[in-house]
């Protein structure tokens, strides 16, 4: 019995011996798995540590970066849309599309003759100090684009300086020929389209329009510093005996909106300017003569309230009694009539006056590159005096609502276009103002005209006047009947008082 006694005791402690040993090697095995995780997170703090290290976007300044790649869209449709508004197709000028399509491909054998034209065997500066002069400026030049172009040295240097000697040829040919006198708005048709203004010439080619629509990309961009020093190179340091290429690149722009004038300082005053790239200097063609960012302070202050904060259709204004007018400019001691920047919009008693809004087939595409710079581009996104594309195309989307309102500022002389019909108007600015990142309520430059729309919709009295010139003074004959009527009624009431004159007058 006490042998038998003895075996559960002597099992319980060996039993107990055996879960502290299990105790003990479980902890030993514990200890090895956290040692083994300490050593997974060192080794994954190394190669944190070194990607930081060679990651090269850090000395990246968000200022320094002006040509971006644009967001690709989701669906199929949109995608395919997206090349044609945002990617070049025949001609590549930067590294986000080189030799992407094979006209691409064949128009390289064509920068290179350019290149060749531009330097002549045996003279100076040589292919040699050429090169040097782009690799001298290449660090800045990658600063320019979004991310890493993926390009080693010799091929970005190669690239830069046959794109910007193919860019100057460009520029001399679109740029060299304009006529002064296509700001008239008289002598000017306003329904010509940038392709066929280009060169001076009328006849429209199929690389013409490709060029001209591949050359206002914003992905299709060098830096214009670049192309600068390329044309300083060319004339020998002497640009001040050639025409300046700001000069060149800003009548190029010219003839590619349409001939519109700009209120951006006359050429005299281009050197004063920074041009980043050639959607940029279009950006600083189209600023409109009416930004005021300096608004009253009841209307900001009538903004910032809450009141205002959208544009009505132009039918809803014209109900209102506002009148839609051609803001034209005339020249000083002449009745010649000239058109204004097409951005320009003003108010004044009752009167909405809009430059003319000349609507052609490359509109969409020069302002869809140039608000795609202008929401990316820090300095001009964030600053209401600078994104005034955005607030004016925003303004036009919300003004145009339906092909009537189209139809109606075409009545007033106010809007052409080229298009199929008044709808694609309406669709083409509805397009464009998707997806804006835009404050309505902030002070942009068309603030006063926006308060002042609305104080003036909210009087009854105009409305009612509004509602009585249409119908009952629009047809000549309804006013003709009024007058009649009018002149028959104070007849009668003449005739009534000098009958009840003379009866009173009667001795009784």
């Amino acid at each position: 019995m006490s042998g038998a006694l003895a075996h559960p005791a002597s099992s319980s402690q060996d039993h107990q011996q055996m879960c502290a040993n299990s105790n003990s090697n479980s902890g030993d095995q514990n200890d090895d798995d956290d040692y083994v995780v300490d050593s997974h997170i060192v080794e994954l703090s190394k190669i944190i540590d070194r990607e930081i290290r060679s990651n090269t976007w850090k000395s990246r300044s968000s200022h320094s970066e002006t040509i971006f790649r644009v967001p690709k869209p989701n669906n199929e449709n949109a995608g395919d849309r997206m090349m044609s508004t945002y990617q070049p197709a025949f001609l590549s000028i930067g590294p986000y599309h080189v030799n992407a399509t094979e006209e691409m491909r064949r128009n390289e054998q064509g920068k290179l003759s350019a290149l060749d034209q531009c330097i002549p065997r045996g003279s100076r500066p040589s292919v040699l100090e050429y090169t040097q002069a782009v690799k001298s400026m290449e660090a800045e030049a990658r600063r320019c684009y979004e991310g890493d172009v993926g390009m080693d040295s010799n091929a970005f240097c190669r690239m830069l300086l046959l794109d910007a000697v193919q860019l100057i040829l460009l520029l001399e040919f679109f740029g060299g020929f304009f006529a002064a006198d296509d700001d008239d708005d008289e002598a000017a048709s306003p329904s010509s389209s940038p392709c066929q203004q280009a060169a001076g010439c009328r006849i429209r080619t199929r690389d013409t329009i490709m060029t001209v629509h591949d050359l206002m990309m914003l992905e299709n961009q060098i830096p214009f510093f670049v192309v600068e020093k390329i044309y300083e190179l060319q004339n020998g340091n002497n640009a001040a005996a050639m025409r300046p290429v700001r000069r060149l690149a800003w009548e190029a722009i010219r003839n590619m909106v349409g001939g519109v004038p700009s209120s951006a300082p006359n050429d005299n005053d281009l050197h004063l300017l920074e041009f980043q790239h050639l959607v940029h200097v279009c950006h600083v063609y189209l600023k409109p003569t009416c930004l005021n960012i300096d608004a009253p302070t009841e209307i900001l202050n009538k903004k910032t309230a809450g009141k205002y904060g959208r544009f009505r259709r132009a039918t809803e204004y014209y109900e209102a009694g506002v009148t839609f007018r051609r803001w034209c400019s005339s020249e000083a001691g002449s009745q010649r009539r000239r058109r204004r920047p097409v951005l320009d919009v003003a108010f004044n008693n009752g009167v909405l006056s809009v430059a003319l809004q000349d609507i052609h087939e490359n509109t969409g595409y020069i302002l869809r590159n140039v608000l795609a710079y202008e929401q990316k581009y820090n300095r001009t996104a964030m600053s209401p005096d600078t994104s005034y594309v955005t607030a004016y195309v925003v303004f036009m989307s919300q003004l145009l609502g339906s092909a009537e309102d189209v139809a109606l500022l075409s009545r007033h002389g106010v809007m052409e276009h080229l298009l199929g019909d008044d709808g694609e108007v309406c669709a083409l600015f509805r397009g464009l103002a998707d997806g804006l990142a835009f404050d309505p309520v902030s002070d942009h430059y068309l603030s006063p005209v926006e308060v002042a729309l609305q104080d003036h919709c909210r009087h009854r009295r105009y409305r009612w006047r509004a509602w009585i010139v249409r119908h009952r003074f629009s047809n000549p004959w309804l006013v003709a009947a009024w007058l009649f009527g009018g002149s028959a009624v104070l007849c009668t009431i003449v005739q009534t008082v000098f009958t009840v004159l003379s009866y009173l007058q009667q001795p009784h």
